[in-house]
C-alpha cells in the first residue's frame, strides 16, 4: 500500500481542478456546485468508479449505488420527481388526449401547466392521480383531466372532470414515482403524450 497526495488548484471561483501529484500519469476533474439543504451545505461532488458522491459538513455520502436506497440524499428519502415537455408541433394548438408511460413502476402526475395564449391568457392547470393510470400492453396510460381553473382561479376536482379539455401549444407535466417507497429502483424509458388537433 502506498501514499499518493492529492492536489488541487482553483482556475475560476465555481471549477477546482484535482489530480494526483506531479510524478503520477493520471488525474481527473471534478464541477464544484455549493447546493444548500436547508441548515446544510454540500461541500463539493463528484462522479467516480464508485458512483456519485457528495462531501458534506466532513462527511462523505455516496448516491444511488446498489447498497444505497434511490433518492436517498444525506439519510432522507425523497420523491422521485421528473419534469416532461409535450411540444410536439409546437406551432398548432392541441388538445392533450392521453398520456402513456413506459416504466417499469407506476407514476403520476403532480402538475400539467399549460403555458398562457392569446386563446387561452389564463393558461392551464390540471393533474393525473395514480389511479387514473392503467397498465395495458406494457404501458401506464391515463385520460388527461380537464382544466381545473376553468370556472376559479384555484384548482377544483369539480372542474377536473366538467371543466375545459387541456389545450394548448405546449404543457409541462410533473411526473411522480409511486412504486418505489422502498428506494428501490424504477425504470422510465419514455413518455408518450397523444393530442389532437384543436378547434379553437
Amino acid at each position: 500500500m502506498r501514499q499518493i497526495d492529492l492536489i488541487s488548484k482553483s482556475d475560476s471561483i465555481k471549477y477546482l481542478l484535482f489530480g494526483l501529484n506531479a510524478d503520477e500519469l493520471s488525474d481527473f476533474s471534478i464541477q464544484l456546485w455549493i447546493t444548500k439543504t436547508g441548515a446544510r451545505a454540500v461541500d463539493w461532488m463528484q462522479s467516480l468508479g464508485m458512483g456519485f458522491i457528495t462531501f458534506m459538513g466532513g462527511d462523505l455520502w455516496i448516491h444511488n449505488d446498489a447498497t444505497v436506497k434511490r433518492c436517498n440524499l444525506f439519510g432522507e428519502q425523497k420523491d422521485c420527481v421528473i419534469g416532461v415537455v409535450g411540444n410536439e408541433n409546437a406551432t398548432t394548438i392541441k388538445v392533450y388526449d392521453v398520456l402513456g408511460v413506459h416504466s417499469d413502476g407506476k407514476w403520476e402526475v403532480i402538475e400539467v401547466t399549460i403555458p398562457e395564449s392569446l386563446s387561452y391568457p389564463n393558461g392551464m392547470y390540471s393533474k393525473i392521480p395514480k389511479e387514473q393510470f392503467m397498465k395495458r400492453s406494457g404501458v401506464w396510460r391515463a385520460k388527461f383531466l380537464r382544466n381545473m381553473k376553468t370556472n376559479q382561479s384555484t384548482a377544483s376536482v369539480l372542474d377536473a372532470l366538467n371543466g375545459e379539455p387541456l389545450k394548448g401549444y405546449e404543457c409541462y407535466m410533473l411526473l411522480k414515482n409511486v412504486s418505489n417507497p422502498s428506494g428501490a429502483q424504477v425504470k422510465l424509458f419514455k413518455v408518450d403524450v397523444s393530442t389532437s388537433l384543436a378547434r379553437v
